[in-house]
């Protein structure tokens, strides 16, 4: 799964171990929106969001084909 550019800070500050209220105030989204992106990619398991992490950046508006 490739992490798309405006998630990683959202799953970088989750994979540290910070909660979701603290990443929706400091990235200034709303906590679902925080929590729908952390379960995307594996919240609340940190292992996989570090995973998620290491897998290339997809550029806003980039899609592969299936």
């Amino acid at each position: 799964m490739f992490t798309a550019r405006e998630h990683r800070p959202i799953v970088t500050m989750l994979a540290d171990g910070s909660p979701v209220w603290y990443v929706a105030a400091v990235t200034k989204s709303d906590r679902h929106h925080v929590y729908a992106v952390g379960a995307r990619y594996g919240y609340p398991n940190r292992a996989t969001l570090k995973r998620a992490l290491e897998e290339p950046t997809l550029a806003p508006g980039a899609w592969t084909a299936a």
